[in-house]
């Protein structure tokens, strides 16, 4: 089994790169952001601590959370975003874990935007997706509806280049095509010998290198 962890800032084109993996090399996805999204629902145990910590102004009528506005919260308030920061992501890390524990898969992908020491610890490699901010800012506008703006924000709010470079193996670009996108891909899966549907096979460099 070999874990990839897939990282890089809003906007970058995570998702896509994810389904291609999916796809075309059968791997095992997992995406933080759903493992998350599952932990604050009620009755689940990061719902309770973040609700005890941050009050109860960001839930609808029914109890649920009112999810785009708690997101305007802690983007916007730095001491509420590392409050949920402290409390979410060790519970993610501890279920994306018994993940991979409990998994028959030659190869998993991790999606996630948070650097951190779990996530360094999970992985046998981290891959860095980069993009412009103006093709980020584009893409959030058309995909999510977000106004420059928000998506400035949030950008601003996430970890620089410098520190993804700093600690990613690889670097994928997505500023063109998908089809330059799959080639990327394809030759980076393809230095792999233990990868389903490699094209390419061959040793592995253990230096880091861009592609």
């Amino acid at each position: 089994m070999k874990v990839i962890g897939l990282t890089g800032g809003v906007g970058a084109g995570k998702s896509l790169v994810l389904g291609i993996l999916s796809k075309d090399y059968k791997a095992e996805t997992i995406e933080t952001d759903e493992v998350a999204r599952r932990l604050m629902e009620p009755g689940e145990e990061g719902y309770t601590a973040v609700v005890a910590a941050l009050g109860n102004g960001f839930l609808k009528p029914d109890g649920t959370i009112d999810r785009p506005l708690l997101a305007a919260r802690i983007f916007t308030d730095e001491k509420d975003r590392k409050t949920v920061d402290s409390i979410v992501h060790p519970m993610v890390w501890k279920t994306v874990k018994d993940k991979i524990s409990a998994s028959q898969a030659g190869l998993i992908v991790i999606e996630f935007a948070i650097m951190d020491k779990e996530a360094k610890d999970c992985c046998d490699e981290i891959w860095y997706v980069r993009a412009s901010e103006e093709n980020r800012v584009r893409r959030l506008a058309e995909n999510r509806g977000y106004t420059k703006e928000r998506s400035e924000s949030m950008m601003a709010s996430q970890a620089s280049e410098e520190m993804f470079l700093s600690l990613c193996d690889r670097v994928i670009e997505n500023d063109g095509s998908i089809e330059g996108l799959r080639g990327q891909l394809e030759k980076l899966l393809g230095e792999r010998e233990d990868v389903p549907g490699r094209r390419n096979p061959g040793g592995m460099e253990t230096e880091k290198r861009r592609i």
